[in-house]
């Protein structure tokens, strides 16, 4: 992502890359100079803005979505018993989640996540999510695929038959 967002906005040098583990560290990493900035989703950032423990400086929408999964051709090939299973429990989780009471949601990510009940509603209000996780749009894999060869994230474009499953 953050490889995108240099090529969107057009820096003139590549990102380096240091991890500092969960947003907490990110947090502390922009608080003790470790870090100069970083990339996460918004909403789960805003209390720390609310804090000014660090500042909001704009967003990067990917032409991907968000929790997509991705591995090597051989990983696949060699684990694909593996891999199925990860996605049909990764589907029955969202289903579980989306068939929740409204109230049961709203306590899960705000005790789980700490977000205020505004912003889960912000949040809830922009985010979507499949439950057939292993449902790939092949023409949306195709602009993106397009996209990472322009931003330099990939030498090549691929077939797309080739990576996705």
């Amino acid at each position: 992502m953050a490889q995108y967002a240099a090529f969107q906005y057009e820096w003139k040098e590549p990102p380096k890359f240091k991890i500092l583990g969960d947003v907490n560290g990110l947090v502390n990493g922009i608080q003790n100079g470790s870090a100069d900035v970083f990339l996460w989703e918004r909403t789960t950032m805003n209390r720390y803005y609310d804090l000014e423990k660090v500042r909001y400086l704009g967003t990067v929408r990917a032409p991907w979505p968000a929790f997509s999964f991705g591995a090597r051709k051989a990983y696949i090939e060699q684990n694909r018993a593996l891999v199925n299973r990860l996605m049909a429990a990764i589907g029955v989780s969202v289903r579980a989640f989306m068939d929740c009471d409204e109230g049961a949601r709203e306590e899960f990510v705000c005790g789980r996540l700490g977000y205020s009940v505004e912003d889960y509603r912000q949040w809830l209000a922009y985010v979507r999510y499949s439950v057939d996780a292993g449902c790939v749009d092949r023409r949306k894999i195709e602009a993106v695929v397009k996209t990472l060869v322009k931003a330099g994230v990939m030498e090549e474009e691929c077939n797309v038959a080739d990576v996705v499953i």
